[in-house]
């Protein structure tokens, strides 16, 4: 499929809003029910608040869907860089998307299936141990786990490597999305072998903000293919 001009500057407004959808709509559905699924006492309180808690994961949702349409919508841009990289960069988005609905999410539904079940008279103990079995999957692959955080890494990395190389996108803010994900990397390895101190979760700032900003990069300046296009027609002289 030929992509014109218009159709790249397209693919550039619909990428930056869906990485927007997916980073403020994940605080938005967390901020419902984040302070219900997280409480000590969540076996009692889960299924007192059961709408306002499925109305967040259902927002949540919306944010677990865009994570593969990105990997979908930018795919024609990355491809002019790479048809092997862009492969690349779409399995990892598309596999944050796998991960999430199918252990964190599934995992944060099943919180109010116990609570119900608890609330209808089931034992407490048992309810309870299925619920640490359910927050120790979690650790690994909720938005703030080890496993999902190590594959959102290696998918950005591919994806910085792209826009840097063919300099889609202003090099500093390439950069700035590489250190930031070094850090977020660091962090990761580092909460795999030691407890790690709440104000470590500040660090995610970095990358948080630079989504944004690449975002709305996407969105009103687009992809620029001034240098790679110059770098073709240089191989095309050079093996004419």
């Amino acid at each position: 499929m030929h992509y014109e001009d218009q159709d790249y500057r397209r693919a550039g407004v619909i990428v930056g809003l869906l990485f927007i959808v997916a980073t403020l709509f994940l605080f938005l559905g967390e901020a419902f029910y984040r302070s219900y699924l997280d409480h000590t006492a969540v076996l009692t309180i889960a299924a007192e608040n059961k709408p306002i808690i499925i109305f967040g994961l259902l927002i949540e949702l919306i944010c677990i869907l865009a994570m593969p349409l990105i990997g979908a919508f930018i795919y024609p841009v990355l491809r002019r860089v790479s048809t092997r990289f862009a492969l690349t960069y779409f399995f990892f988005r598309s596999l944050e998307g796998i991960i999430l609905i199918n252990v964190a999410l599934t995992n944060k539904f099943a919180l109010i299936t116990l609570s119900d079940a608890v609330a209808m008279g089931a034992d407490p103990t048992l309810a309870e141990s299925a619920r640490m079995l359910v927050e120790a999957q979690n650790a690994w692959g909720n938005t703030d786990g080890l496993l999902y955080n190590v594959i959102f890494g290696l998918g950005a990395l591919c994806l910085y490597s792209m826009l840097f190389q063919a300099k889609l996108i202003p090099r500093w803010i390439s950069v700035w999305g590489v250190i930031a994900i070094a850090i977020l990397m660091a962090l990761v390895i580092a909460a795999m072998l030691f407890p790690m101190p709440a104000w470590t979760a500040l660090l995610l700032v970095p990358i948080a903000v630079q989504e944004m900003v690449m975002a709305l990069w996407f969105i009103f300046r687009g992809f620029d293919f001034g240098t790679l296009e110059a770098d073709n027609a240089d191989t095309a002289e050079v093996t004419s």
